[in-house]
């Protein structure tokens, strides 16, 4: 799928596939056999009213910018061990376009990090941050913009899981057991 990071990749590619003279046609054949990373950028649904993106493999602030630049109506969920030394950078133009729902231990961390550049809330744990995404899209006029919900933590899954796969499935399941899509296509 298409986003802001994908592209980059992708022009990165040409562009040094041009300068070594690769036949195209192989280049790009083989480009479109490669499989999705699992939990990195994942899909869970996608339609004209709602987008759901489980990308639990997201680590940093850094793994999670092109993300957040490819939408426009941003339902974030973020929190877990941060990174020692990492920084959220992003464009102020994007900042409205945003809505973080943090969740964890480290919280205070985010809070600090967002405090005067986004609309946030802190919760415990996900379950509850989801909760709360779920009755803030069904308070809005859901049918004029696409709603997307982006599990991308930008921190490290420790402090409540083993890895970033268990935090993926983890979310995954929840998506499910919370009914989120049938709850929010139901408006």
């Amino acid at each position: 799928f298409y986003n802001e990071n994908n592209l980059q990749n992708l022009s990165f590619v040409l562009e040094i596939s041009k300068h070594l003279k690769l036949n195209k046609k192989k280049m790009l054949k083989a480009i479109n056999s490669f499989k999705v990373l699992k939990y990195r950028q994942e899909i869970i649904y996608n339609s004209s009213k709602l987008l759901i993106i489980n990308d639990s493999k997201s680590t940093t602030f850094s793994s999670s910018i092109n993300l957040l630049k490819s939408y426009k109506n941003i339902y974030w969920l973020v929190g877990g061990l941060y990174k020692k030394g990492d920084s959220f950078k992003l464009r102020k133009e994007n900042y409205e376009t945003i809505r973080a729902y943090i969740f964890g231990k480290y919280k205070n961390f985010f809070i600090k990090q967002f405090n005067n550049k986004l609309r946030f809330k802190s919760f415990s744990n996900i379950q509850a941050a989801l909760k709360e995404i779920i009755k803030d899209i069904k308070s809005e006029n859901f049918n004029i913009n696409r709603k997307e919900i982006l599990f991308s933590p930008s921190a490290a899954s420790y402090d409540s899981f083993k890895n970033f796969e268990e935090r993926g499935k983890y979310f995954n399941n929840i998506v499910k057991k919370l009914k989120v899509i049938k709850v929010i296509n139901a408006n």
